[in-house]
């Protein structure tokens, strides 16, 4: 089975990009590193990559994504900027327009971050958010990780 927005590739039923970012989202509530502090990473690179899912919320991941990993801002500015801005794109905010629809299909997937260990979870993540960010058409770069906060 193919995910039809993001083009992972499941093998066993029942296992499905949702059944993933559900597993995701039990670990990331914990507030255990290193999930909790990265759930906003991942909600932005799940919403990126199912676009017909989370319509709404794709203008502020893609912002965020590109504020943490072109514009190298901390990942914990960066979120508490887009709470308190309650939904609109934080006053001077300078980010590239979203297009209107993905340019190309995702080099990662939900489905490549495994069963999320906490050894690799964060390589994987950053993997993960730049293939997000390249399915929309930035290039954030392949090899340095964000800012640690």
């Amino acid at each position: 089975m193919r995910c039809p927005e993001c083009g992972a590739a499941y093998i066993e039923p029942g296992d499905s990009c949702a059944a993933r970012f559900d597993t995701l989202l039990a670990l990331d509530h914990s507030r255990r590193e290193p999930w909790g502090s990265r759930h906003g990473m991942a909600f932005a690179a799940y919403a990126l990559q199912h676009p017909a899912l989370h319509a709404r919320s794709l203008n502020n991941a893609f912002a965020a994504l590109v504020r943490i990993y072109v514009d190298r801002e901390p990942r914990a500015e960066v979120f508490a900027r887009l709470r308190s801005s309650r939904g609109a794109l934080p006053a001077g905010w300078k980010v590239p327009t979203r297009p209107a629809g993905p340019v190309r299909a995702p080099s990662t997937t939900i489905a490549d971050l495994g069963e999320f260990g906490a050894e690799t979870y964060t390589t994987k993540l950053d993997d993960w958010c730049r293939a997000a960010l390249a399915m929309w058409g930035v290039d954030a770069g392949a090899t340095s990780s964000p800012p640690a906060v």
